[in-house]
């Protein structure tokens, strides 16, 4: 068996393990130490399987306490890959386009529970609102809306076109009825995309920039479309063969909201930091707490909020979410009472297993919890019990 697969398996079992065991002493939290033990494991997961580059930033309260880089950016020229270094945030962006809803909520351009085509204008979806069940925000951004339709990957240098935010709304139709069934959704994400533009009257990137970014001090000014200077930092994009890193073609979505974004871990972790303290970034309010409860309550009876995952374990609330495009793979957990959390991205594709595997270590280590089960075990081990 191939051996990134049979790494992947031992992960996914210690990571369930690990994640289960909540009898364990209470430790102080030792960062040093902490930062020895994610250091050794994210060395030895590179070496065993042939992942470029991981970059990670830890929050605890207010503050990300630690941020660092792993391997190379780009694997050809041996560009170490730093804090500095820029990802795609693949569906990791969802929770700021969930955030940006919120926010026009909040300044009374909408409500979440209105029909989406009362503000599609002239772009309209087709629905089941005349028979008195339309698409809400609240079906949008919990993936509960009931529609379908096509999204596409195009490669940068194939110069095609993406399809426009409204070509892509005309595109889209009912499968079921919104409410019912939980199915994700990008489509939903790139239609929630366009009604910012609609509703505020900004492109998407100007509105995210200015009433995101800029507040959470974050200097990006292109995290859709990447300035030049952003380029200079960006990491390559690969995909896993045998254990080797394997150029991938660099793409974009049509449906950017849902996730085709570019930023640093230090920068996302800024987002979640205001997401942990009621809306709040080192004094400078994105949301107001009634909406950041919203968004973190789960809906329709699923595990997901709005643009996050909503896990409730041992009383325990924990936010989290996956992203992945081509040749990249991101990841963020956070403990909700403990304020506690990890952001970490790679550039390879779908590594988020190994990314979980990582991220539950961590979370694990900024609660105090020394005890930990290694990431990575013989295969014989398991093979045997």
């Amino acid at each position: 068996m191939n051996k990134i697969l049979l790494l992947l398996f031992g992960l996914l079992l210690v990571t369930n393990r690990s994640i289960s065991q909540i009898n364990r002493p209470e430790h102080k939290f030792d960062l040093e130490q902490s930062k020895k033990i994610l250091e050794e494991q994210i060395n030895k997961i590179l070496m065993d399987t042939g992942i470029p580059s991981v970059s990670l930033s830890l929050i605890k309260g207010d503050t990300i306490i630690w941020s660092e880089a792993f391997g190379f950016a780009n694997v050809k020229k041996k560009v170490p890959a730093t804090s500095s270094t820029i990802y795609s945030t693949g569906s990791n962006f969802k929770f700021v386009t969930a955030t940006a809803i919120m926010q026009l909520a909040e300044a009374g351009k909408l409500d979440i529970d209105d029909s989406i085509n009362k503000y599609l204008g002239e772009s309209p979806i087709m629905d089941l609102s005349n028979d008195g069940t339309p698409v809400t925000f609240r079906h949008l951004l919990s993936h509960h809306s009931g529609l379908t339709g096509p999204i596409e990957i195009i490669p940068v240098w194939q110069r095609k076109l993406p399809k426009t935010l409204e070509k892509f709304a005309s595109e889209i139709s009912t499968e079921e009825p919104p409410g019912i069934n939980y199915q994700y959704c990008n489509h939903c994400y790139g239609l929630a995309g366009l009604i910012i533009e609609k509703v505020s009257g900004m492109s998407y990137q100007d509105y995210i920039v200015d009433n995101i970014l800029i507040p959470l001090q974050i200097e990006s000014k292109g995290p859709i479309v990447p300035t030049p200077s952003m380029i200079e930092e960006l990491a390559l994009p690969y995909s896993l063969k045998d254990n080797q890193s394997i150029p991938e073609y660099q793409s974009r979505f049509d449906v950017y909201p849902a996730g085709d974004a570019y930023l640093t871990c230090p920068e996302m972790a800024n987002f979640y930091i205001a997401q942990l303290n009621q809306g709040s970034f080192d004094g400078q309010s994105i949301l107001n707490s009634q909406s950041v409860t919203k968004m973190q309550e789960q809906q329709f009876g699923s595990n997901y909020g709005f643009g996050i995952g909503i896990v409730l374990k041992d009383n325990t609330k924990y936010l989290t979410h996956t992203g992945g495009v081509p040749g990249f793979s991101t990841f963020f957990k956070a403990e909700t009472a403990s304020k506690t959390g990890i952001y970490i991205a790679a550039n390879a594709g779908s590594m988020q297993i190994v990314l979980r595997a990582i991220g539950n270590l961590a979370l694990e280590l900024l609660n105090g919890d020394n005890e930990i089960d290694p990431l990575l075990i013989k295969w014989q081990d398991y093979m045997h019990r």
